[in-house]
């Protein structure tokens, strides 16, 4: 949560510390855009990037997260370098794609 709450705050300029509960609540100018542009594969930190990027209006509300009282996390140690890797990847080829567009116009 520290490395993507860094890269997020990086790249939006703003200071984010939970990039990954995808708890949200956003308002119908954002469906509106999600309806075309939600990315579907690993949301939860995209989602905030490309919030910050069109002007959304961002803020976050601590939320208090519980324990698991069963079952087991199906999130490994592979999984999570896995996941660290291929997000971030995207997350900044999305930005430099970001970057080109705003030159190109």
């Amino acid at each position: 949560m520290i490395f993507f709450s860094t890269l997020v705050s990086a790249l939006t300029g703003q200071k984010v510390k939970d990039t990954t509960s995808g708890f949200r609540a956003v308002n119908k100018d954002v469906i509106n855009y999600f309806v075309d542009n939600y990315p579907t594969d690993y949301p939860e930190v995209d989602v905030l990037i490309r919030l910050y990027k069109r002007h959304f209006r961002v803020v976050e509300v601590p939320v208090e997260m519980q324990e698991r009282q069963g079952g087991k996390s199906s999130i490994t140690p592979i999984r999570s370098i896995y996941y660290m890797i291929k997000v971030s990847l995207s997350l900044i080829i999305g930005a430099m794609r970001t970057e080109e567009e705003k030159g190109g116009k």
